[in-house]
């Protein structure tokens, strides 16, 4: 038995109403003998028994007429194991969860699983009365299935599961019961189900490990389960797991290294698969690779992109039974123009660096890198808004407004590259822009004496990208070890340690830093401990000066281009490193070419250092590089995929959907698994609650009624006639 609207139940106090009357009629009165009614000692004391019987039975069918007005109104309900057919009399409230995956694309001799889960959910339909409720919650929707009234039109229900398709977007079990939840809680119906339509993939019901393990109690003890698979056994899949660009400095003409790896869903091994990479869609390398069963493999390859410009690439593998996992995108930036910023005191301590980067890239409309020099007095004047890479060489002092002008342009993903010199201002870098930085500050100038051996590197971070094309593989490795790289011989450097925050690139002998590299927002600073001058060291003239030079600011300037990386059914907040000024129109356009105009709102914290513009877009719906652009103007890329969890087939074992009940307080005893289409009906139509019962308690409420209408006049006849 369960009450549908149980506050009501309150009033069952009114049932007292009767008792009471009946009490205060019952107080005692004085007796008062006199013989005219002395005869009256004579009636027969059965019909004085008669009488008070009947005043009882009256009491109690007052009683029971206000209680069962009561009841009615509470609307209580059986089971229909108690009251047999009547039972499918009871509406219902019932949950449609549509898994639309893509791992449903796999086919057997009963067609697509798909295909098979449309057919099951359609019978399910022809289940439901006139009265019934019926919501419908596909994996792909949530969350917006939680706003999603119910349908009570079930031809419509129909015409939805029909044209279902599979989606890109994964969604986990979970999620659907916790939308299921909210759904049910607004649903006065006795009958409350939920049916869970899937191919029992493990990677719903299982949580990976780092994710929160908590217990929850999501639905009541009267809301049913039925579990519908629509697969029986593993679906062999091959998939692109990963891709990843290893090279960070990215130039024209320049080798670009690419790593990818596989997995092999299947009892079977992976013999000889053909693995290709496209570059804007024309085959730019091929491997094969072969990988155990339920295994994993991982290639790596190289390739020359020919011309600058953002580029759009893929790893695929040949077709097989779930095609949507056989290809992973990726986006590459090759970029065009560098537009670097010298800025250097009184003694030009900066020609050496210009010439090393003119040396390197040469001059003319070719060049990528285009340099410009200004003056330190200049430095307050200078437009952030149009520069890439600056670099600072033997500046006296920095004042506290080009401090926060920096730090805004190197959190908007601009590059910074600092040199120290013989006319710098220790005391005010500490305190004015290394403070602000949240760099170790600098300690005095060590001069090594005539006579002393120089200081000279030690150790070299060789695994960092800024090294990657500079020395051959046999000098490579993750410290290099001492001679293997000639050192400049070094008579004064700064002293200073890179600190937590930083890493070191380059070591000194005596401890301390020659090179190191901090991350400020979306930007680099590259520190160097000497001055590229002849008095502080040999090292503008070794052969080692020019690419470290050209690769410091390259990296500076472009390290972290690939572009974002994002996964179908995502919707972030997508945040500009560079201001975009004027009313421009923003639009984000998929790769299928669909453009959505996109609202821009200013970041905080803007100056004319370059404040971002933040941008909410909608899910992705579908893989591929996304471009936003400000008219046609191209500002960033976004390399959607989708989730490598959706490719993995392997079934959900009966000891982990049994943990996936329990973290979510759900009774086993309230799922049944419907594997056998043909009991389907029977098995649905045993579980639902019975008839609602305030129609009888209505009913029997007016009879009682007409009854306490009949015998109230029989006793008020038989007391007339005792009296007379």
């Amino acid at each position: 038995m369960t009450f549908l609207n149980p506050l009501v139940l309150f009033g069952l106090a009114a049932a007292a109403i009767p008792v009471i009357l009946h009490l205060l009629n019952l107080r005692k009165l004085k007796t008062i003998e006199f013989s005219t009614l002395a005869f009256l000692k004579e009636l027969q004391q059965t019909k004085i028994r008669r009488l008070k019987f009947r005043q009882l039975l009256l009491l109690l069918i007052r009683t029971l007429i206000v209680i069962l007005i009561v009841l009615a109104f509470a609307r209580p309900a059986l089971r229909g194991r108690i009251l047999g057919t009547i039972g499918s009399h009871a509406h219902s409230s019932v949950v449609f969860i549509l898994d639309d995956s893509f791992s449903l694309a796999v086919s057997d001799e009963h067609g697509s699983r798909l295909k098979q889960l449309k057919e099951a959910a359609l019978r399910f339909v022809d289940l439901l009365k006139d009265g019934d409720e019926v919501f419908l919650v596909k994996l792909s929707d949530l969350p917006k299935a939680t706003v999603e009234p119910a349908m009570h039109d079930f031809e419509p229900v129909r015409t939805i599961i029909r044209e279902m398709q599979l989606s890109m977007v994964r969604r986990t079990m979970e999620d659907a019961l916790q939308v299921s939840a909210r759904l049910l809680t607004q649903s006065t119906n006795a009958n409350k189900e939920v049916y869970i339509l899937t191919d029992l993939q493990r990677t719903l019901f299982v949580r990976e490990p780092r994710e929160k393990q908590t217990a929850q109690t999501l639905f009541g003890e009267q809301v049913k389960f039925f579990l519908v698979p629509v697969s029986e056994k593993l679906a062999p899949n091959t998939s692109i797991d990963s891709v990843e660009v290893i090279s960070k400095i990215l130039e024209k003409n320049k080798p670009v290294k690419l790593y990818t790896s596989l997995r092999n869903f299947n009892t079977i091994p992976l013999r000889n698969e053909v693995v290709s990479v496209f570059l804007d869609k024309v085959r730019a390398a091929q491997t094969n690779v072969s990988a155990d069963a339920m295994g994993s493999v991982s290639a790596e390859f190289t390739f020359t992109p020919k011309h600058s410009g953002d580029l759009t690439g893929y790893v695929e593998i040949e077709n097989d039974a779930i095609e949507y996992d056989n290809r992973r995108y990726f986006h590459i930036k090759i970029p065009s123009r560098l537009n670097v910023t010298v800025v250097s005191g009184p003694n030009r301590p900066a020609e050496f660096i210009i010439a090393a980067l003119r040396s390197s890239t040469g001059v003319g409309e070719e060049s990528l890198i285009h340099i410009s020099e200004i003056a330190e007095a200049k430095l307050p004047l200078l437009d952030f808004k149009n520069v890439d890479v600056l670099i600072c060489a033997d500046l006296h002092s920095i004042s506290r407004s080009d401090a926060l002008r920096i730090k805004d342009f190197l959190t908007r993903g601009g590059g910074v590259v600092l040199y120290p010199g013989d006319d710098i201002d220790l005391q005010n870098y500490n305190s004015e822009l290394l403070h602000l930085l949240e760099i170790p500050p600098f300690g005095t100038i060590t001069r090594i004496p005539a006579g002393q051996a120089p200081l000279s590197f030690r150790g070299i971070d060789l695994d960092h990208p800024l090294f990657e094309t500079m020395f051959e593989p046999e000098t490579r490795g993750r410290k290099s070890k001492p001679g293997a790289i000639e050192s400049p011989a070094i008579t004064a450097a700064l002293r200073r340690q890179t600190g937590k925050q930083g890493r070191t690139l380059i070591g000194l002998s005596d401890g301390g830093s020659f090179l190191s590299e901090y991350r400020i927002g979306q930007g680099n600073i590259l520190v160097y401990s000497v001055a590229p001058t002849p008095s502080w060291s040999d090292f503008p003239m070794k052969g080692i000066f020019a690419p470290l030079t050209y690769r410091s600011v390259m990296y500076a300037g472009i390290g972290e281009e690939a572009g974002a990386s994002y996964l179908t059914g995502d919707a972030p907040i997508i945040t500009l490193k560079r201001t975009h000024t004027g009313s421009a129109q923003f639009k984000l356009v998929s790769p299928d070419g669909v453009e959505d105009l996109l609202q821009a709102s200013a970041a905080s914290g803007k100056d004319d250092a370059g404040g971002g513009r933040s941008f909410s877009v909608k899910p992705f719906m579908n893989p591929g590089v996304y471009q936003l652009r400000a008219e046609n103007t191209p500002l960033t890329s976004l390399v959607v995929n989708v989730d490598p969890r959706e490719s993995d087939t392997r079934l959900a074992t009966s000891d982990e959907l049994s943990e996936f009940w329990k973290r979510l307080g759900i009774p086993e005893s309230s799922i049944q698994s419907l594997e056998e289409q043909s009991a389907v009906q029977d098995a649905v139509l045993r579980s639902r609650f019975g008839v609602e019962l305030w129609r009888y308690c209505a009913l029997l409420a007016l009879l009682f009624a007409l009854l306490e209408m009949v015998i109230a006049r029989d006793s008020r006849s038989a007391l007339e006639a005792q009296t007379a």
